[in-house]
């Protein structure tokens, strides 16, 4: 066989088929082990699930970073929703809207699967604030309310969340015991940094980025700014086997999957990489043209006299 004239068709079909397969069939592998995650699990872990007590959670991603910010907050949003903390999604980015409704509805049909007996419900376990136009100046505007329940005044539903059981208490910063943010944006990020916080109190703060951005991230993670961060699919799965572990009823779920194909997929291409080298430095040199008997032609041997 010879690799320097193999069809590219079948890289592609033996890379679609790494990705594909772990999906179909469930399987996963351990990721690897993700020092940035385990410290936002422990956070999360930590905070006391009591009333009067709320997890902040800002979903600032689109479309455009689905498959890395996504698989993150469904992690961290169906762990605060394990502990029964309730929790608020909002975003200053108009295009996280789906996701705002679909994330936190997923991950509630997956808990009474696992736990026929127990339910959880919009409105007592999470609310949805929606797209919130104003990015820093809104956040801004947090820490300085008395009453956050009439500073956000409404849900995405038309529902007063002053007249939401398990969010009518809603007033200030203080009760505001978890932050997490996911992001792929530019500059979304700072406006928790700098805003999210008062002269006597900063919530504990957890960010999912993109992995182009785990560098800038790991400087806010070092310094103490940031208390957990979860950078790309691969922390996502991490913070999930986490979960499984916790939880050993909880199945697999895609982003192990998706890290398990990607994982394979890099394999795969590393592989036909190093065999398409291979092929080119073992391949015959082809002679130098117009060589003769080891020797050049003369430019003008055979011209016509």
């Amino acid at each position: 066989m010879n690799l320097a004239r193999l069809d590219r068709r079948w890289i592609y079909l033996l890379v679609f088929l790494a990705l594909s397969v772990p999906i179909l069939t469930q399987y996963a592998v351990e990721p690897a082990r993700m020092s940035g995650a385990d410290r936002f699990f422990e956070v999360v872990d930590g905070i006391e699930a009591e009333p009067g007590r709320y997890a902040f959670v800002a979903l600032d991603f689109g479309p455009g970073t689905k498959g890395e910010n996504q698989p993150q907050a469904r992690a961290v949003v169906e762990h605060l929703m394990r502990r029964r903390i309730p929790v608020i999604l909002f975003s200053l980015y108009y295009l996280a809207e789906p996701f705002l409704k679909s994330i936190p509805e997923e991950v509630a049909r997956q808990l009474e699967r696992e736990h026929p007996d127990e339910t959880w419900e919009y409105g007592r376990d999470w609310i949805n604030l929606g797209y919130r136009p104003g990015a820093g100046v809104l956040i801004q505007a947090i820490p300085k309310s008395e009453n956050l329940a009439e500073l956000f005044e409404k849900d995405v539903r038309g529902n007063r969340i002053s007249d939401l059981p398990a969010f009518s208490g809603l007033r200030t910063l203080r009760q505001i015991a978890f932050l997490a943010e996911f992001t792929g944006l530019v500059g979304v990020f700072d406006n928790y940094v700098q805003y999210f916080t008062s002269k006597d109190y900063t919530p504990a703060f957890g960010h999912g980025c993109t992995s182009i951005t785990i560098p800038e991230a790991f400087i806010y993670l070092d310094s103490g700014q940031i208390q957990g961060l979860l950078g790309g699919l691969a922390g996502a799965a991490w913070y999930s086997e986490l979960l499984r572990r916790r939880y050993p009823r909880r199945p697999v779920d895609e982003s192990l999957m998706l890290n398990t194909g990607l994982g394979v997929a890099q394999l795969v291409v590393i592989a036909f990489i190093v065999l398409g080298n291979l092929a080119g430095l073992l391949r015959p040199s082809a002679p130098r043209r117009g060589a003769r008997n080891g020797r050049d032609k003369d430019p003008g041997q055979d011209r016509e006299p």
